[in-house]
């Protein structure tokens, strides 16, 4: 049980740090595109389209 115990933790903070790393990528593209970057310099950044498009 215990070994259970710690996988789903350890599950839970994969999952924090994704959630987070997903929310600080969709900052950073809010932020280009009040800077003014255009959308084919936010994709060449390595952002894909559908992280544009949510953060749009």
């Amino acid at each position: 049980m215990c070994n259970l115990s710690e996988n789903i933790l350890e599950e839970g903070i994969q999952q924090g740090v994704d959630l987070g790393i997903n929310k600080e990528r969709q900052n950073a593209i809010v932020r280009m595109l009040k800077a003014g970057a255009s959308r084919q310099q936010i994709l060449s950044y390595g952002y894909t389209k559908e992280e544009l498009e949510k953060a749009e």
